[in-house]
C-alpha cells in the first residue's frame, strides 16, 4: 500500500465518527452491503492490512473494535515512532478536533520524560482549513523533507486535487507547522518542544501531567495578579515571532495553553509568512486583537491597534 492509497484508505476516518450524519452514513453503507453482499473497498483493505501495523498495538487502540477505523489510523500513524524507540505506547485521546486528534503517549525511558503528545492529522483536514489561500500566500512548497518541491507534475496534481496533490497539499500544512515550531522554540518561544514528524503525525512535548492536559486560556478564569504579566508574555511571543518573519495566523485564548503560572502557544499550520504574505498586517492585528480581548475580561487595557502598529512598522522599517 502506498503512502497516498493511505490517504484515500482513512478518509473515512473524521470528527463526525460519533455524530449522527456519520451514523446515517454507516446506516447507509450497511444497506449497501446488504444489497451487494460485499464490504466496502475501504472496509476491505483495512481488514487485509499487513501484520507490519499490528505487530505493535498500544494500549488505546488495543481498547477499540478491531475493525474501528481509528484502531489501524492510530496504530499506523504513530507505529514508526515506537519502531524509532521515542514512544513505548499510546494511552489516551487528550483532543479531538477537526484537523486533528492528539494523544498522550508514554515516552520511551531514554528520553528522560514521562509523557510525549502525538498530533495526527486526519486525511480530510484540508475541508475544514477555511480560507487556505490567505495562509499559503508566500510560502514555499517543500515536501515531507523539508526541501523546496517544483515541477509542472507538483503543480498540475494541485490544481486537479488529485490523490498525489491532495497528500502534497496535507504534506505541506503538516511540514510547516513542524518546521516552524521547531524554529520558534530553538529561539525561546514558548511553544511545546517539537521531537519528531513522520508522515501525518507531530511528536512534541507534553505540556500537562499524568491526570490530563494542560488547559486552554479560554477554559479557565485568571488570578487579578496574573493576567497583566500572562498577556506581556503573550505579546513577548508575538513580537518574537515577527522578528523571526512569522504571524501566528489564528491566535487566541484556544490555542494557548496555562500551567503552573505560565503559557504555551500550541497550533502553527495556519503561521504565515510575514515578508511575503500580502495579508500578514491584518492576520497580525486580529491575533493581537483576539490576545486583547481575552484578556481584558481580567482587567488587562490593552489597545490592540496601536500594538500591531508598535510591532509591525519598525519591522517594515528593517525590511527595507
Amino acid at each position: 500500500m502506498s503512502k497516498y492509497d493511505f490517504h484515500d484508505l482513512y478518509s473515512e476516518y473524521d470528527y463526525e465518527e460519533h455524530g449522527r450524519s456519520a451514523r446515517r452514513r454507516r446506516l447507509r453503507s450497511r444497506k449497501k452491503r446488504k444489497g451487494n453482499g460485499r464490504s466496502s473497498p475501504a472496509m476491505a483493505a483495512i481488514q487485509q492490512m499487513d501484520d507490519s501495523h499490528e505487530s505493535w498495538v498500544p494500549s488505546y487502540a488495543a481498547a477499540l473494535d478491531p475493525l474501528h477505523h481509528e484502531r489501524h489510523w492510530v496504530i499506523a500513524s504513530v507505529a514508526p515512532f515506537y519502531h524509532d524507540a521515542l514512544i513505548s505506547d499510546v494511552t489516551r485521546l487528550v483532543k479531538g478536533g477537526k484537523e486533528a486528534n492528539v494523544y498522550a503517549c508514554a515516552a520511551s525511558p531514554n528520553l528522560g520524560v514521562d509523557l510525549i503528545a502525538a498530533k495526527l492529522y486526519r486525511p480530510r483536514m484540508l475541508r475544514h482549513l477555511k480560507n487556505d489561500a490567505i495562509y499559503k500566500a508566500g510560502r514555499q512548497l517543500r515536501d515531507e523533507e523539508g526541501k523546496q518541491m517544483k515541477g509542472r507534475r507538483v503543480k498540475l496534481a494541485l490544481r486537479k486535487k488529485t490523490t498525489f496533490g491532495k497528500h502534497v497539499d496535507i504534506m505541506w500544512w503538516i511540514g510547516n507547522e513542524y518546521g516552524v515550531q521547531k524554529k520558534l522554540y530553538e529561539a525561546g518561544a514558548d511553544v511545546p518542544k517539537p521531537i519528531a514528524h513522520a508522515g501525518n503525525t507531530i511528536l512534541m512535548e507534553f505540556i500537562g501531567d499524568e491526570r490530563g492536559p494542560a488547559p486552554t486560556l479560554n477554559e479557565i478564569n485568571l488570578e487579578p495578579d496574573e493576567a497583566e504579566p500572562l498577556f506581556r508574555r503573550v505579546m513577548d511571543n508575538v513580537a518574537l515571532m515577527l522578528e523571526l518573519h512569522h504571524i501566528h495566523g489564528d491566535l487566541s485564548a484556544y490555542n494557548i495553553l496555562y500551567w503552573e503560572g505560565d503559557i504555551q502557544i500550541i497550533d502553527f499550520p495556519q503561521m504565515v509568512e510575514a515578508r511575503h504574505n500580502p495579508n500578514a498586517y491584518e492576520l497580525l492585528l486580529r491575533d493581537i486583537t483576539r490576545v486583547c480581548d481575552y484578556f481584558a475580561r481580567f482587567g488587562v487595557t490593552a489597545d490592540p491597534q496601536k500594538l500591531t502598529d508598535d510591532l509591525w512598522l519598525p519591522y517594515m522599517g528593517e525590511k527595507r
